[in-house]
């Protein structure tokens, strides 16, 4: 399979914003409560908020295109724009989903090395994210490709305070 991997338009803010909450709900619904995942879903993924990410210069996203059809994303911060101030000098991976269907194609890594190749380009010295305590998979995937933790801070998933795990990667010995 040939997968494009682009920047979506304004335009394609609505197609975004539900390929955001339909990979989330597909993560997480099973291990969550489903009032707190809906409450959740109607706080980070309304169009207006996509729209307005995918205008901001300290915002940067791609999204995977199968034929087309959007099957993964990735959005990354730097700056003020990340979720923990006091980081300028790496870059946020916020969000980095790819629809089950789609899982072990290997489009998960290429998403993580894009987001390294932009660190590189800004001059970042590393690449940071969190992750949810819970989610064995990806703590195990990024760890594999070099991600070390260092911290932790609390995730809202709706009404309810979850754990991530802060994970890094630095630039210099990559």
């Amino acid at each position: 399979m040939t997968y494009r991997f682009e920047h979506p338009a304004v335009e394609g803010a609505a197609a975004l914003a539900a390929l955001k909450a339909d990979t989330f709900s597909e993560s997480f619904a099973a291990a969550n409560d489903p009032a707190q995942l809906a409450a959740h879903l109607a706080r980070a993924f309304p169009v207006d908020a996509v729209s307005a990410q995918l205008v901001d210069p300290r915002c940067d996203t791609t999204w995977v295109l199968d034929d087309g059809k959007p099957v993964g994303y990735l959005k990354v911060n730097c700056g003020t724009a990340q979720t923990v101030p006091g980081l300028s000098d790496g870059l946020e991976v916020e969000q980095l989903y790819v629809l089950a269907s789609h899982h072990g194609q290997g489009l998960g890594g290429q998403l993580l090395d894009l987001a390294t190749e932009k660190a590189r380009e800004r001059g970042l010295t590393y690449v940071w994210l969190g992750v949810w305590e819970h989610n064995t998979n990806a703590i195990s995937l990024y760890r594999h490709r070099g991600y070390e933790e260092f911290g932790q801070h609390v995730f809202m998933f709706g009404e309810e305070e979850q754990r991530d795990v802060l994970m890094r990667l630095d630039l210099a010995t990559e």
